[in-house]
């Protein structure tokens, strides 16, 4: 398996040929560690636990995905699953060399695989947790280092890998590009292996009918057998159609092959080998009669498609279970082995719903992100207000949102409408609405409004005048901020909720959408990428 590898700089060594690695004091593993304590668990590495762990071995195993893979990761720029790609090779390739090697060896190969991905020093040290890095730190230290030591961290990032890229590589262009070659070989199937795809190709053909042979499966036989004779006349018209040869002999040839080609499908029909539906019935009586021509090719394909639907029903599962499939796989062809894994990691794709999950995500993301939603939608109001609170402009949120309760007729919840109701000695259950109006719009006056207030609000000394002019008369209406309000929503949406999608808490607002997202939906994988 191939990967991004980069060589790292060389860690100093003692006598013995342990580095020498700084180790963080404080909490450390009780006891003296030994060799072998460091393993994740039997059989966590070589047993295929689920789906999911097949498709990301497959992809290992076949080069033209896994290259796939490893340019999308560069293309996304996802350096760290190049580095668990780098990693995971490198530690298949110690633990399939050191067996019969000697102590030095082997120390040599882990040493170089420790210095590559665990050190400090490295460039491409992998992305795990400290704790892990410890524990395979105190491997070398304490003289318990064997191939073995590295299983811990390679269970990690092949977690990471299945849960967090993979999933996202499976929706990308890049495999939407494997997929698109695929069907050019094999049509709209989605079966991961389908009939047609084993008929049309030469070796997996012969292997399917000796198969056939060995069961002693007359019926199927002939069902193959006329679908092959059918594929060999399509053959034979597209290659005289591709030459544009239209001579006399041509025809003939042509006129022979479909007569032969009827009399075998009528006489299948008659003595009940092959039951043809009607409709192919009356087209092999009818069609086949005449000249060979655009509509009697149409008629080929679909008598080689009925034919293909036959044998998938009555003896493809037997066959893919065989040993004689199984020696095929071993040497099959390039192109059937990738079409086989892309079509099996699509089935994966389309069973999970990953791209639907995607789309979901994003439709609900860029909903909860619109400018409405900055006081209805909790966790984009948390975030927001954490941006303003930092960026000393926190009195615009709270300004709107006291008007807004205003307007609408809210309970007193506000902190200091309450404290205003106590020291004014205004109950809300038995003083009139015109009390409790005039309350909260003193209170919004006295403190967003008045000059001096620690949250007055940026607005125009005119506005301000014309406020000040109807709490000096005494006319409290619900809509004496509306200008003032305007001017602020304006102000939110046009400068501060620009720049807070371009801040750092932003990236931590999209992570814990996810995760709320993920928590509702059940969704498995990380970092949907979500374009602005």
């Amino acid at each position: 398996m191939g990967g991004f590898v980069s060589r790292a700089a060389e860690a100093p060594v003692d006598e013995k040929g342990y580095p020498r690695v700084h180790v963080p004091t404080g909490r450390r593993l009780s006891g003296r560690p030994r060799v072998g304590s460091f393993s994740a668990g039997p059989k966590t590495l070589t047993k295929l636990r689920t789906r999911s762990d097949f498709c990301l071995v497959k992809i290992f195993e076949e080069k033209i995905v896994l290259k796939a893979f490893q340019l999308w990761c560069k293309d996304e720029k996802c350096a760290e699953a190049s580095t668990f790609l780098s990693f995971i090779s490198s530690v298949d390739s110690v633990k399939g060399e050191v067996a019969g090697l000697g102590i030095k060896a082997k120390r040599a190969k882990t040493m170089k695989v420790f210095n590559d991905f665990i050190s400090a020093e490295s460039s491409t040290r992998l992305a795990v947790d400290s704790a892990t890095v410890e524990t395979i730190t105190q491997a070398f230290e304490s003289r318990a280092s064997d191939e073995n030591v590295f299983d811990l961290a390679y269970e990690k990032c092949y977690q990471r890998l299945k849960f967090e890229f993979m999933p996202r590589f499976l929706i990308s262009e890049s495999f939407t590009k494997l997929e698109d070659r695929t069907r050019e070989r094999r049509g709209s199937s989605t079966k991961v292996v389908d009939m047609n795809a084993i008929l049309n190709e030469p070796k997996a053909l012969k292997t399917f009918e000796k198969f056939l042979a060995s069961k002693k499966n007359a019926n199927m036989i002939e069902h193959t057998n006329l679908w092959i004779g059918t594929k060999r006349f399509t053959e034979l018209y597209e290659k005289k159609k591709a030459g544009h040869i239209q001579t006399k002999e041509c025809l003939q040839e042509l006129q022979v092959a479909i007569k032969e080609l009827q009399t075998k499908a009528w006489t299948l029909q008659q003595d009940g080998s092959v039951r043809l539906p009607k409709g192919l019935e009356s087209g092999v009586s009818n069609q086949f009669n005449a000249a060979p021509d655009g509509n009697t090719i149409m008629l080929c394909y679909k008598l080689m498609n009925f034919l293909a639907d036959v044998l998938h029903t009555q003896v493809q599962r037997a066959f893919l279970k065989s040993s004689l499939f199984e020696d095929f796989q071993r040497h099959a062809p390039e192109d059937f082995v990738l079409d086989t894994v892309v079509m099996h990691l699509s089935t994966f794709k389309d069973d999970r719903r990953l791209k639907a999950t995607k789309e979901d995500y994003v439709g609900e993301f860029n909903k909860a992100l619109e400018f409405n939603h900055i006081f209805t939608e909790s966790l984009l109001s948390a975030y927001y207000r954490r941006y303003l609170r930092l960026t000393f402009c926190e009195e615009n949120y709270f300004f709107v949102q006291e008007v807004y309760d205003l307007k609408n007729n809210e309970p007193l919840k506000r902190r200091w409408w309450i404290d205003d109701a106590r020291r004014l000695d205004i109950d809300p259950d038995k003083h009139d609405t015109s009390h409790i109006l005039k309350l909260k719009c003193m209170s919004i006056y006295e403190h967003y409004i008045i000059d001096g207030r620690k949250y007055e609000i940026n607005i125009p000394d005119k506005a301000k005048k014309e406020i000040k002019e109807l709490v000096e008369s005494g006319k409290f209406e619900k809509e004496m901020f509306r200008k003032c309000e305007n001017e602020i929503l304006r102000l939110l949406q046009q400068d501060t909720f620009t720049r807070f999608k371009k801040h750092y808490i932003f990236e931590h607002f999209k992570k814990a959408f996810f995760i709320k997202f993920s928590h509702k939906n059940f969704v498995v994988g990380e970092k949907i990428k979500v374009t602005q």
